[in-house]
């Protein structure tokens, strides 16, 4: 099977979770992962042009050929719900220029791969996360767990349709 490499990204406004991942004969890896973070003292504008500038810097890096991104769940907050629309775009900006193909996965579609259960905690969430790739410790921020588990979605979907256009 051809190797595969994607951008997986868990969105959000001061942090935004990064995984890069890449599936060879079966086997997910992670190659990196981050967290972009914007600095609280700039204005919007200027942390927008910061999430650009990392995440094309990233994608110049990886040369990842698939873009996977969670799709923004609105909670109470609508502020915050509004700051990270803004990041997404901008991100999803950059991955157009790049000419990456771009999938968005929603929380439920995230937790069912990963987990199995489409209410799986967020603790079972990075516990599986982990395990499924191999890593032995946790990383300082959730945002990026998050990540990893938006990548082994979206791979685990890439499975899925190989598999159904094959049997």
């Amino acid at each position: 099977m051809q190797s595969s490499i994607v951008l997986g990204i868990d969105p959000g406004f001061d942090r935004i979770g990064i995984a890069i991942l890449s599936r060879e004969n079966s086997k997910e890896k992670l190659l990196y992962s981050a967290c972009i973070s914007t600095n609280r003292k700039e204005n919007q504008s200027e942390r927008l042009a910061h999430i650009g500038r990392e995440v094309k810097k990233i994608i110049s890096e990886w040369r990842p050929t698939e873009l996977c991104i969670e799709k923004l769940f609105f909670n109470q907050n609508i502020t915050t719900a509004l700051r990270v629309a803004e990041a997404r775009g901008v991100i999803l900006y950059e991955a157009e220029k790049a000419g990456l193909l771009v999938f968005e996965y929603n929380p439920q579609q995230i937790k069912i791969a990963v987990t199995g259960y489409g209410k799986a905690a967020k603790r079972q969430m990075q516990d599986m996360t982990m395990k499924l790739l191999g890593i032995r410790s946790k990383p300082k921020f959730d945002d990026e767990a998050d990540a990893w588990a938006v990548a082994l979605t979206h791979l685990a979907h890439q499975r899925e349709i190989i598999h159904k256009t094959r049997g």
